[in-house]
Parts: C-alpha cells; sequence; structure tokens
C-alpha cells in the first residue's frame, strides 16, 4: 500500500509544477500527495451519506490532524491534493509549515547561515502550530485559546483560514461540489474549527446547522443545515479497513 497511489489520478496539470524539464524529466520532480489510504476510505463513506454512487460525487476532503491536507475528488479520483512531493507542502500542520515562499530558504541560508539540514528540520519539526503557539496539539491548542492565549489565538485563526482557502480554490478546480468532508483527529472532534474554517461560505451553498455541529459524535454524519447545497460530513477515517479492503481485492484479482 502506497499512500500516494490514490492521487496517480491527478491531470497533468495538477500535478506538474512551473520547474526546469530536467528535474522533472531525470528527478520526477513533481506533486504526488498524501493520505490517499483515508481518502479512499472517506470518498466512498460519504458518497454512501449522500446516497449518490461514488462515480457521481464531487467532494472537497479535509484530513485535518496532527499531519493535515486537502483533495479534490471528482467521481472517486483525485483531481488534486495539497501536499506535494512531500508532505510539508499545503495546509498547516501540528509542527509543519504548509505552504511557504520557496524563497526563504536561501533567505534563511544567506541572513542567518542556517544549513539545508537545518532549514528542513525547523520546516518539519517547529513550524506549523508548535512555531506559532508552542504547542502542537489542537485540544491544547483550544484550551489556551479560550484562556485568552494571543499566540493560541493567531495559529487556530491561521489554520483555520488556510484551510477555508483550500476549500475555495478546490471548489473551484471541481466546478460542482456534493459535500465538504472532514476526517482525522482535528476535523472530526472541533466544532470550532469547523466553525470557523466553513462559517461564513453560505453563497457558495455551504451551510452549516449550528446545533448539529456541536454535538460530539464517533459516527459518521452530517453537520450542514437541511436543505444546504453542498453537504457538510464529518466522517470518521479507517485507514486500516482500507488497507485490508485493498488486499483482499488483490488476493482476489478485483483490482
Amino acid at each position: 500500500m502506497f499512500d500516494t497511489a490514490f492521487h496517480q489520478t491527478m491531470p497533468e496539470h495538477a500535478y506538474t509544477y512551473a520547474v526546469p524539464a530536467r528535474w522533472r524529466e531525470e528527478h520526477h520532480i513533481r506533486r504526488y500527495g498524501f493520505h490517499g489510504t483515508s481518502y479512499a476510505f472517506v470518498s466512498r463513506r460519504a458518497a454512501e451519506l449522500l446516497g449518490r454512487p461514488v462515480g457521481d460525487t464531487n467532494l472537497v476532503v479535509l484530513h485535518l490532524g496532527n499531519g493535515a491536507s486537502a483533495a479534490a475528488i471528482r467521481g472517486g479520483r483525485s483531481v488534486d491534493t495539497s501536499m506535494g512531493m512531500t508532505p510539508l507542502e499545503g495546509l498547516v500542520m501540528g509542527t509543519r509549515s504548509g505552504d511557504l515562499d520557496p524563497a526563504i530558504h536561501g533567505y534563511l541560508h544567506r541572513q542567518l547561515g542556517l544549513s539545508l539540514d537545518e532549514i528542513d528540520r525547523a520546516l518539519y519539526r517547529e513550524s506549523g502550530l508548535l512555531g506559532l503557539s508552542g504547542v502542537n496539539d489542537f485540544r491544547e491548542l483550544e484550551q489556551r485559546r479560550a484562556a485568552g492565549d494571543r499566540s493560541a489565538a493567531l495559529a487556530f485563526d491561521v489554520y483555520a483560514y488556510r484551510v477555508r482557502k483550500y476549500v475555495g480554490a478546490y471548489y473551484a478546480a471541481l466546478g460542482e461540489l456534493h459535500a465538504v468532508v472532514l476526517t482525522g483527529g482535528v476535523g472530526q472532534n472541533s466544532a470550532e474549527l469547523r466553525a470557523a474554517a466553513l462559517g461564513g461560505l453560505e453563497r457558495l451553498g455551504i451551510v452549516l446547522d449550528a446545533a448539529r455541529n456541536e454535538v460530539p459524535s464517533r459516527e459518521a454524519r452530517a453537520v450542514s443545515a437541511d436543505g444546504s447545497d453542498v453537504a457538510v460530513l464529518v466522517v470518521p477515517t479507517d485507514e486500516e479497513w482500507e488497507i485490508a479492503r485493498q488486499a483482499l481485492a488483490v488476493v482476489h484479482g478485483t483490482v
């Protein structure tokens, strides 16, 4: 099982970086994406909840945990995703920066004398929520935010804003959207994050039901308002089950 496999359906214009041809052709520099096992499971489960065939369902799926990514999924096939050649690109994560001006590497090297290894280590292990607030556990972040900690409030806002931007971008990429789906520890459990990231998107047909959103549950469920053009679903992922399902398909030759 490869976590990148689900994203091999991305069109060339989505996975290609605008870098020299030699990098792309000889060294395979491109977007690969991750969390594919989770996306495979969640997209099928979401289609079931919507009562639609997977092949006729367009989704923006948000896998939000200590590692976080977004994916645009059309008919059960990935057409874009936020993580790139590595898991560093995209959304803000527990200790990873997410999207970053690539020239910052050179700037830090010239100004501070940092090596590439030192910069990589900082961006992977010392950035994200940890770099913004001093903590990378989202539950602790919310507690500190509620207690008035300004750095925790900023970290929460940056995290939610980045999610919101990707929802809008992938809505545009898909053209038609049936549901926004949240999974992962943060996506499944933080009503505050769901409200902050998706609230106010009524003009896009995304309308949360405040009461439903606040109800804690471990079950797959809708938290959108009745009649919302775009459903908002919370779907617990099960990557182990998906691995077993795909392994069984290989054994039976039904892949």
